[in-house]
């Protein structure tokens, strides 16, 4: 097959439900970036810094149903994704390792510009790397995908739970008071050279060195458990797998309960347990709800907009947070509260979801999306709508 014939899918192969799980969760990480956006949150003492009794409620809010529940959401869709893509390139003979490389590097080009020109928190960079070694372990079967993805997640939670269990009374916490009058001050005045230096440091304090090696137990798991899924066909609309899904839906729920855990016991171990376990579970049942949701025949259109410009919205929202709380923006940063935040978060996504409907009402695809498709097929194509095809767009 010649490149010239390679396409994305065609619009109307398109699976709503997983739009919608992308819409909700680019929500939910949108809660816990709007924080990181406006405040030195990686240095704060998460229990005692944000002041007043209103602002440390919706922190907590925000740690109960948001923190580590939307990152694993997200990246189970990408493993998902990951295997539909190659499966609709495989049956219409084309070659899927090409494409995806051209793919992954795309985003970790992007990645790369995201965390150096706008934001340290990118995750693509990330994404694109997973992927690649996601490639290693794409021909094994849905089981085995899920088994080593259960090994890896429940070795790292497991280890560090016993690990951390005799410094209960320890002083661990990562309160930094040089790093957040740092912050503060670059961000909140510096120029945009001392900001791009302060966002490669913080960048590199979450990434770099063996921070970087966790990664294949915090995130690579679920980009195997999406892979696992899809290859099981769960998740695809099939009535056989209603009780399947409702025992995930249990399942998932008792994430809620590990998560208050810490709330309880005054443990950094708990805390380690509240993310690690309970953050991953709850995004099970945040998946599985929806899931159950679009077998009842009912739609989360609102979600869907969304999550059809998924990567369009997440720059989006990179941009417009440094815009407003950076010096060379609005320079608001260091002086909003928990409270604020959270008002401007749900007024902007408001407007993407405004804005993501109008668009998508005369163009296939988003932006940023668009670019993404021609560099993977390596060919260009209209990003106008042929309307003769419906609502509907391509599913990767």
């Amino acid at each position: 097959m010649t490149k010239s014939t390679l396409a994305p899918t065609a619009p109307n192969e398109r699976i709503h439900s997983i739009d919608a799980m992308r819409g909700l969760a680019l929500l939910g990480i949108f809660f816990v970036n709007m924080v990181d956006f406006h405040s030195p949150w990686m240095y704060v003492d998460q229990i005692s810094y944000w002041g007043d009794d209103w602002n440390q409620f919706l922190m907590n809010a925000i740690d109960l149903f948001a923190q580590a529940s939307f990152y694993p959401l997200f990246s189970f869709l990408f493993g998902y994704g990951f295997l539909i893509l190659r499966n609709r390139l495989t049956d219409r003979g084309e070659a899927f390792r090409s494409v995806i490389v051209r793919r992954l590097l795309f985003l970790l080009a992007l990645g790369i510009i995201h965390f150096t020109l706008i934001w340290h928190g990118d995750i693509l960079f990330t994404y694109s790397l997973c992927g690649f070694l996601l490639l290693f372990f794409i021909h094994l079967e849905g089981k085995t995908l899920i088994q080593i993805g259960l090994s890896l997640w429940l070795f790292y939670v497991t280890i560090f739970f016993l690990l951390m269990l005799p410094f209960a009374n320890a002083d661990l916490t990562t309160h930094n008071p040089s790093a957040i009058e740092q912050s503060i001050l670059v961000y909140g005045s510096g120029s945009y050279t001392e900001i791009m230096i302060q966002r490669l440091s913080d960048w590199y304090y979450v990434n770099g060195g063996l921070n970087g090696a966790f990664l294949l137990f915090t995130i690579f798991p679920y980009f195997l458990f999406g892979a696992g899924f899809a290859k099981k066909g769960w998740f695809n609309g099939d009535v056989s797998h209603l009780p399947l899904i409702k025992k995930m839906l249990f399942i998932g729920a008792l994430g809620f309960v590990i998560k208050v855990s810490p709330f309880v016991f005054d443990s950094y171990a708990f805390s380690h347990l509240q993310d690690s376990l309970g953050g991953p579970l709850v995004s099970l049942f945040y998946l599985s709800s929806l899931s159950l949701l679009y077998y009842s025949g009912r739609r989360l259109k609102v979600f869907e907009w969304i999550g059809k410009m998924a990567l369009t919205n997440y720059l989006l929202q990179s941009i417009l947070g440094t815009f407003l709380f950076y010096h060379y923006g609005l320079g608001l940063y260091g002086s909003v509260e928990i409270s604020t935040g959270v008002v401007l978060l749900i007024g902007f996504f408001v407007l993407q979801v405004l804005g993501s409907r109008s668009w998508l009402k005369a163009y296939q695809y988003g932006p940023v999306e668009w670019v993404w498709r021609m560099v993977t097929y390596q060919k260009r194509f209209s990003i106008k709508r042929n309307r003769k095809e419906g609502n509907s767009h391509e599913n990767h």
